[in-house]
């Protein structure tokens, strides 16, 4: 490029690829940012094994937090086992005592971008089933919306 164009110009001759994230990627991205912020126990990242971009929440959410990338809620077998993958390596993994026991529990839910929203739906739905006392999310919701 520098030979055909000269350095002059070769700032006009490669594509400026930073703005190229799906609008749905790049939310889920700033969203993950934000519940950096958080203070939780674990997350839970629901999404097919081989999307990068779910992957990438992985990575962002493990450097805090306990991280457990789950493509269902069939993954999770009980309060005590969960499967999951490891995008570093490649592998499936099964952890006990994944769910802590003490409560309040605070769990980071969030997803990929290609995600359906009724995965994400049930797999907080069986989270909440295994948690004693948990308050149902149709009555949250309806109490914060008056």
């Amino acid at each position: 490029m520098v030979e055909k164009y000269g350095t002059g110009a070769i700032g006009t001759h490669f594509a400026d690829t930073r703005d190229t994230l799906c609008y749905a990627t790049n939310d889920n991205q700033d969203a993950t940012y934000e519940l950096l912020k958080a203070d939780a126990d674990l997350a839970l990242v629901v999404g097919g094994y081989n999307s990068s971009n779910t992957s990438h929440l992985v990575e962002l959410l493990a450097e805090k937090f306990p991280t457990y990338f789950i493509n269902g809620d069939q993954e999770i077998v009980d309060a005590a086992t969960i499967r999951h993958f490891d995008p570093s390596d490649q592998t499936r993994h099964t952890t006990t005592d994944w769910l802590p026991h003490g409560r309040p529990v605070t769990v980071i839910l969030t997803s990929g971008a290609s995600c359906p929203d009724t995965l994400l739906d049930k797999v907080m739905l069986k989270v909440l089933g295994l948690v004693d006392g948990a308050k149902d999310p149709e009555q949250v919701v309806h109490a914060l919306l008056g």
